[in-house]
């Protein structure tokens, strides 16, 4: 009894035991009342409240009060005199609690701020050295961020004469010092909360001198650790500071270069630190000499013991991995190992000690090989598998003679490095982004080879960090770096070429430029083989898929696009869904590039080891390593063209043999996979025998069996994760617009697949699964029109779709995007495609247009426009004028809309549909036009006049509507005031349309003239608006830069077909001269994009100035003397040109202008038979010779009397 009751004070002191926040309240109390003074009591009470309140845990949960923590550090700056140093350091350790990187986070700001910045200031100038790092740290932490807010202290800090400069310095001795400073340098640079900066002025000063501590050399006897944590805290700085700026400037680009291509080796073997002052622009990579260079001998051994040479074709040898390699990925690609011996201290300038590798039992030529390949910093075909030995591994054995410091000093220093590598390559990354694609493209080759390295010098570049950068963040960076070189690159590649190699003084460019690409692709083949992490791996599957795209394989030799193929698809088995998915990205790029590739169709069609018919479908097992062979691509090209198919189908059997191993799991014996492969083989030979394999595309049954999930239905194994099936369907969408005849063959199976993914509950799915069915369709159509898929084909693949699954998509109320899908959906439908289906069909796509016109989302209701616009030109529905009431009552509703976007669409079917009755009248003439409402018709020229002063957009498909409604008027209407009202108004619209706006507003306009001037009954001899017109086109002819317009302007004026329309001769000889001016003009081409219309242009002013010929009278002759004096040769020769181009096409059409010459030739003699003056008789005869046929005139002198 008497123990419990000693117990019991003990549990009721507890509950007294207070919080930190109650101590932090009671010490900032006590601390806020104290007053200055100078006494030791009041030193001491300093200290022990100052011990009290850093003793507290600031990584909990906030549990300060903001006032009370601002009081508190103004009251310690007030307190604490800068001489009572120890002190100062506590001070500075508390406002570190307080507003540093901890739970607390005291919102420092105005006054306060600038109390404690001035403190510290104040601080580093007056405190002895020993107190600096501690002061500086808190200065950095002060400055976090808050650059703007402390914008009147950095002159004093960064200033010529700055607080700073002093430690930054190349001469500073103390690294530590240095290191903090320059913290607190690119703290100052960062963004604050609300995203602004420091001035542009002092964000280039801080830039300056972070590059001055980069390009500084190692200082001698500097311990290894101090130095690449200075570099390492630099570099940080710079990639924030890179992060805020907006750009580089070009003439430091170079240095900023030379820094980063330097560090991001930092630490690999055969790599010194060597800072060059700049790179420099250059098309030709400058010589580097490596450290060691391979002797003849060397190499001549090393190409002797080639595994490509010494092992036998198709034969495969595995090495067995080491348990510690699966269970340590991330350091299985390590080259580096540390020596039996005590490394020694390197010497000044030469970075970190680089030390002998050990004894291995691997074979004498592989040590060779690697050790030469680290020497030269380049890379074989044997380091994906020659780098395996782990630095870790190494370091723990017993047989290491490394004491315990030595060997965690060697790990603190690996992984240091690693770190710089790292933030270089990011600092790398940041660069390539801000830049240029332009300016960036020219230091190409500093960062990326020009041709292979093996067996000879090699410039450092990306490749042998991605190559052998120990370090998975190290090479997934300079993938990324690599990744953002590339993308958006093919206008640059686009000059790439791969020629057979020929004895030449000179290289041209273009060859340079494909031996870098192709070098790219072997060095990408080399590290996809090696790679063990899968976050890196991910990293390189997508720089293929963002390289893939920019590169022009039509004009280098094929085989490049194979390897990719063979290599990435055991992949698609990966363990990992985010591999699968990249695998797949990769995929979707290849089918995009240049398509359809002949190179891409053969790889696609390959047969695979393991027949269709028996396949299954591997477990979600990890990609084994595939063993890269040595690629013969320092081998003579093949100079003829011919040799393509021999080369894919060599590409392509390799890539057969080694699909064996897509079903292999990883400790498969060399046995096993020997005879899995000589099984694969007799099946391909029966198979071939038998002719039974199966004709699907592998990547296409592959992708159905994960869309269609009989993958988990035939393996019970887990269901693919949404990511990937979504790939997969666009994988699909992309082989059916590039590559239709993958599956053409199996349109029902898809049919009856995609109406399971319509119906699917994940949205992502159905709206991928939407867009297929779209872009199918609109391949479906293009094959319907050129007679390669009957429509009966395309019929049965909609069937299905329409028969429940498309409908309920387009009445998914909780899916927008997948209701305007599927309105694109059926506008793909095709004219021919649709008159095979059911007249219950009809009426379901029409019903559900019509409705979706009233949705609540402009986009859902712009899409359904869109489709009425296509359904309007059906020739089984253009004839239903309530059908076209409909479509015009939408297009009513959709000009209406705030959207630009929906207006356009409104626009382009308000179009549509004044092409239909324009095609009525011509096709069922006043049957139609009788039933045509005027009302109906009155409605539709209101909205054309409304688009036309709306946005270009919408004006560009209102005034092709304006023509085409001036054309459908029957005679009758002329007489209507209101009729004449709408031509007058059209012609005014149309006249400003071709002289202003933008070029597709200027050539529609004069299309639409052209279409007004097909109506008979248009009085345009004698209409007040026609000269007005008439002097547009002339400007347009003369006058335009772009040719689509001068086309179309000559083509309005072949349109009237009697010599009044074109009223006085006044007119009619200006609009003759101005065809002939043109015609001339043609010589002089402004814009060279233009260029490509040029002939066109030609062709049709000749055409033109032929019709205007033909109809010109006797009292026109005089008003064309002066068109005739100095033009009459050319204007025989351009036409005589014209006439043997037509004669030569021989086509129905040009041989109607052919004889349109003719008569414009009869004409003239016709005319040349009247009673003239000699003028006029000389003018006819000129003419006469200007039309014929020999090709030397004799023009008679206009000149004048």
């Amino acid at each position: 009894m008497a123990e419990e009751v000693s117990l019991r004070p003990q549990r009721q002191q507890r509950p007294f035991v207070q919080s930190d926040a109650d101590v932090f309240r009671r010490c900032t109390t006590k601390f806020l009342s104290l007053v200055p003074g100078e006494g030791e009591e009041f030193k001491i009470e300093l200290n022990i409240l100052l011990d009290e309140l850093n003793s507290l845990d600031y990584q909990t949960p906030k549990f300060v009060d903001e006032k009370l923590a601002l009081g508190l550090v103004c009251k310690a700056c007030e307190l604490v005199p800068l001489n009572y140093e120890l002190l100062v350091t506590k001070v500075c350790h508390l406002l570190r609690h307080l507003v540093g990187f901890s739970g607390q986070q005291v919102l420092l700001q105005g006054r306060s701020l600038d109390t404690c910045v001035e403190y510290v200031m104040r601080a580093v100038t007056v405190c002895r050295p020993w107190t600096l790092p501690d002061i500086l740290r808190t200065l950095a932490q002060l400055l976090y961020q808050r650059g703007p807010a402390v914008s009147m202290y950095i002159d004093q800090l960064i200033g010529p004469e700055g607080l700073l400069m002093q430690f930054v310095q190349p001469e500073y001795p103390d690294l530590d010092i240095k290191r903090v400073a320059i913290a607190s340098v690119y703290n100052l640079c960062l963004r604050n909360p609300e995203g602004q900066t420091i001035s542009d002025e002092y964000l280039r000063k801080a830039y300056t001198i972070l590059m001055a501590v980069l390009q500084t050399p190692k200082p001698q006897q500097v311990d290894d650790i101090l130095f690449a944590k200075l570099i390492l805290s630099t570099l940080q700085g710079m990639r924030n500071l890179l992060s805020v700026m907006t750009d580089v400037d070009p003439g430091s680009l170079g240095s900023l270069l030379a820094v980063c291509r330097v560090y991001m080796l930092y630490g690999l073997p055969g790599q010194t630190l060597q800072v060059p002052a700049t790179l420099y622009p250059t098309p030709v990579s400058q010589y580097d000499p490596s450290p060691k260079r391979s002797t003849t001998k060397d190499r001549d051994s090393d190409k002797e013991e080639s595994p490509a040479q010494s092992t036998p074709r198709g034969r495969k040898v595995k090495k067995k991995r080491q348990r510690k390699q699966q269970t340590e990925p991330d350091t299985a690609r390590s080259d580096v190992r540390p020596p039996h011996n005590p490394p020694s201290r390197s010497p000044a300038g030469r970075g970190p000690p680089v030390s002998t590798p050990p004894r291995s039992p691997i074979k004498a030529h592989d040590r060779h090989r690697r050790e030469r390949g680290d020497s030269t910093g380049g890379y074989s075909s044997s380091e994906g598998s020659d780098y395996r030995t782990s630095w870790r591994g190494l370091a723990s054995s017993s047989e290491s003679e490394y004491s315990d410091n030595e060997a965690g000093h060697l790990t603190r220093l690996r992984s240091i490095l690693s770190r710089v590598r790292e933030v270089a390559l990011n600092c790398l990354h940041n660069t390539a982004q801000m830049t240029d694609k332009r300016l960036m493209f020219g230091y190409w080759s500093h960062l990326l080879p020009e041709c292979s390295s093996v067996g000879a010098p090699q410039a450092p570049t990306l490749f042998t960090s991605i190559l052998k950068d120990p370090a998975p963040k190290a090479r997934g960076n300079a993938l990324l770096v690599l990744s953002s070189l590339v993308d958006g690159s093919k206008q640059y590649l686009a000059a790439a070429e791969e020629t057979a190699p020929k004895q030449t003084a000179f290289t041209p460019y273009s060859v340079t430029l494909g031996s870098t690409v192709k070098e790219i692709h072997r060095c990408l083949l080399l590290a996809l083989a090696a790679e063990s992490n899968f976050h890196t791996l991910f990293y390189l599957l997508k720089c293929f898929a963002t390289l893939i795209p920019n590169v022009p394989y039509h004009r280098l030799q094929p085989g490049l696009l194979t390897k990719v193929v063979r290599q990435i698809r055991p992949l698609l088995s990966h363990k990992e869904y985010d591999v699968q998915v990249a695998t797949l990205t990769c995929f979707h790029s290849i089918l995009s590039v240049q398509a359809p590739l002949k190179e891409v169709e053969q790889v696609m069609q390959a047969v695979s080891s393991t027949p269709h018919s028996q396949a299954k479908v591997p477990p979600m097992l990890s990609a084994t390593p595939i063993k890269h062979r040595t690629d013969p691509e320092h081998k003579t090209v093949p100079q003829k063209a011919d040799n393509h198919t021999e080369i894919v189908q060599e590409s392509i059997k390799n890539m057969n043999v080694d699909s064996s191993t897509e079903t292999a799991g990883q400790d498969s014996t060399v046995e096993q996979g020997a005879s899995s492969k000589e099984k694969g083989k007799t099946q391909i030979r029966q198979e071939s025998e038998s002719g039974g394999v199966s004709s699907k595309v592998w990547l296409l049954d592959w992708c159905l069996r994960m869309v269609s999930l009989r993958h988990a239905q035939v393996t019970g194994s887990n269901l693919p994760i949404i990511p990937v099936r979504t790939e997969a369907i666009q994988v699909m969408t992309q082989m059916a617009k590039g590559y239709f005849m993958f599956i053409r063959p199996h349109l029902t199976e898809l049919s009856q697949v995609f109406c399971g993914i319509l119906q699917e509950q994940n949205t992502a799915l159905q709206l991928q699964g939407g867009k297929f069915v779209e872009e199918v369709g609109a391949v479906l159509v293009k094959e319907v029109e050129c007679s390669a898929l009957t429509d009966r084909e395309a019929a049965d693949f909609w069937l299905p779709l329409l028969n429940g699954p498309l409908p309920s998509a387009l009445q998914n109320l909780d899916h927008t995007l997948l209701r305007s899908c599927g309105c694109q959906c059926l506008a793909n439908t095709g004219a021919q495609v649709f008159q095979l289906l059911p007249t219950d069909k009809h009426i379901l796509c029409i019903t559900l247009l019509l409705g979706l016109t009233n949705d609540e989302e402009w986009s859902v209701r712009g899409a359904a426009i869109h489709a009425l616009g296509v359904y309007v030109l059906y020739p089984c529905l253009k004839e239903d004028i309530s059908f076209l009431a409909d479509v015009a009552q939408a297009c009513t509703l959709g000009l209406e809309e705030k959207n630009l976007s929906c207006r356009w669409k409104a626009a382009w079917s308000l179009g549509n549909l004044s092409n239909t009755i324009v095609s009525n009248r011509d096709e069922l003439g006043t049957e139609f036009t009788d039933n045509f409402s005027d009302v109906l018709l009155q409605s539709l020229f209101n909205l054309a006049l409304k688009g036309a002063a709306d946005h270009d957009k919408v004006k560009s498909n209102a005034v092709r509507t304006l023509g085409n409604l001036v054309r459908f008027l029957r005679p009758e209407a002329f007489d209507k005031i209101n009729f004449r009202q709408y031509v007058e108004q059209t012609a005014q619209v149309l006249t400003k349309c071709v002289k202003t706006g933008m070029a597709k507003v200027r050539w529609n306009a004069c299309y639409a003239v052209g279409n007004m001037f097909n109506n008979p009954a248009l009085p345009l001899g004698v209409a007040p608006w026609a000269p007005a017109l008439f002097t547009a086109l002339q400007e347009a002819i003369k006058d335009c830069k772009n040719f689509k317009v001068r086309i179309n302007a000559t083509l309005a004026l072949t349109v009237p077909t009697n010599r009044e329309y074109f009223g006085s001769k006044e007119q009619f000889c200006e609009l003759w001269g101005c065809l002939a001016d043109a015609l001339v003009g043609t010589e002089r081409v402004e814009d060279f994009s233009e260029f490509k219309y040029r002939d066109t242009l030609r062709e049709q002013l000749c055409c033109s100035l032929v019709h205007l010929t033909g109809l010109t009278g006797k009292e026109d002759l005089p008003g064309l003397h002066f068109h005739l004096q100095d033009k009459g040769e050319l204007l025989h020769t351009y036409l005589t040109r014209y006439r043997e181009s037509l004669e030569q096409k021989g086509t129905t059409e040009t041989l109607k202008k052919v004889d349109e010459l003719v008569r414009a030739q009869d004409h003239i003699q016709q005319l040349a038979g009247q009673e003239l003056a000699d003028k006029e008789a000389t003018i006819c005869q000129n003419l006469s010779t200007i039309f014929a046929d020999d090709l030397t005139p004799e023009l008679h002198d206009l000149t004048p009397e």
